[in-house]
């Protein structure tokens, strides 16, 4: 940024102060002087960084115990809270009242159902855990159709398969 001439009269000025010698020295970095450290200071240091190297070690392990301690405690809740949808987890209620068919599905207590599809196909993905004491219950009425066209319901675990049709099982299938 400064021209030759000026960058001479610099490096003549700093030869003869000391002043600035030693500011152009903290600026650039330059050490003018060894620094000599004894035997004494060199054995703290080795010290201090064989402690700081079982901290980090100390510190690894405790970040390893709580990341093992914390990925159990999901596993166990998450096994608590979900369970797979089993047909023998679940009541199946189904028959005719009058010349209505009806069909009810209940949970045990303190479960709920997560169902996908509609009524005339539900698919029972999985049972939650609840805080209620009580079941849930899904149940449908329909009239009862012909043999043609029946009032048809296909319930789906996962571990089989129910068809009722005009509230009467037809069709029970493992899977």
């Amino acid at each position: 940024m400064t021209s030759e001439e000026s960058n001479r009269e610099i490096e003549k000025h700093l030869k003869n102060c000391r002043g600035c010698q030693k500011y152009y020295q903290e600026m650039t970095g330059e050490i003018g002087e060894d620094i000599s450290i004894s035997e004494e200071e060199i054995q703290e240091l080795q010290v201090i960084k064989k402690i700081k190297k079982k901290n980090k070690r100390k510190m690894f392990g405790v970040l390893t115990g709580i990341v093992l301690v914390l990925a159990v405690c999901v596993m166990v809740l998450f096994t608590q809270w979900y369970s797979s949808a089993n047909s023998e987890e679940v009541t199946v209620d189904y028959g005719v009242r009058g010349n209505v068919a009806y069909c009810a599905i209940e949970t045990k207590p303190g479960y709920s159902m997560e169902i996908n599809g509609s009524s005339s196909h539900l698919k029972i993905l999985r049972l939650r855990k609840t805080m209620s004491p009580k079941g849930q219950t899904i149940s449908w009425e329909e009239k009862i159709g012909t043999e043609e066209n029946p009032c048809k319901w296909t319930i789906e675990f996962q571990d089989k398969i129910m068809v009722i049709e005009n509230g009467q099982l037809t069709k029970e299938k493992e899977k």
